[in-house]
């Protein structure tokens, strides 16, 4: 039982962790003005990169648990 506690633990964490990224994002949208400005697109590019990295990091705390989404993921 306490594995399965420590990987629900790692569950919650890891979708909290993402959805801050998340929110992130929509705070970067919501003062971007100019897209193509290159501190812009640079800023874009690491938020992305950190949003991936949450989601594959949420996903794999998923799978520990035994969660997949097959419509995604294929059989």
């Amino acid at each position: 039982m306490a594995d399965i506690d420590e990987d629900l633990r790692r569950a919650r964490r890891a979708a909290r962790a993402y959805a801050h990224v998340v929110n992130e994002m929509v705070e970067f949208l919501d003062r971007t003005s100019d897209p193509v400005d290159p501190g812009v697109e640079a800023e874009y590019d690491a938020l992305l990169g950190r949003e991936e990295l949450a989601r594959t990091e949420r996903q794999d705390a998923l799978h520990q648990l035994g969660l997949q989404d097959r419509s995604v993921e294929g059989d």
